[in-house]
């Protein structure tokens, strides 16, 4: 394990993954959001919360780069699609269609949240694998 990479790849992805759920959340289901406003806490209340959400990020971004790191193959961006995709199947759609079963969540916030965090995994792996890649001599 190239533990330099590591740290640095894991703090990109924080950062990634930062970003792009505030974009995805905040912009683009924002309006499917509005028309449900009970199911989701007060805008007043959610900043207490916020510390967990970075935590969860902090957490998600390093377990992502580890699990990569421990099958790694150096088989290029490719290897990071897969990757990406393959924890979007296993943790993002289904925790999507467990919460639907759980909680009165319109369908519409599913079916984005399954396309959207496939395409967030995807990307996450394929920007981990280009930074983790070796260097050339």
């Amino acid at each position: 394990m190239n533990g330099k990479r590591y740290l640095v790849g894991s703090i990109v992805i924080f950062v990634y993954i930062f970003i792009i759920e505030w974009l995805f959340h905040g912009l683009l289901m924002r309006g499917w959001y509005n028309e449900h406003l009970e199911l989701l806490r007060p805008e007043a209340e959610a900043g207490a919360f916020f510390i967990w959400m970075i935590l969860g990020l902090l957490l998600f971004a390093f377990g992502f780069c580890f699990i990569f790191i421990k099958g790694y193959e150096n088989k290029g961006i490719g290897e990071g699609f897969r990757y990406g995709l393959y924890v979007g199947l296993a943790f993002a759609v289904s925790t999507s269609l467990i919460e639907y079963s759980v909680f009165p969540y319109p369908g519409t916030w599913v079916i984005g949240w399954i396309i959207g965090y496939l395409i967030i995994m995807i990307l996450a792996g394929m920007i981990f694998s280009a930074i983790y890649r070796p260097r050339p001599a």
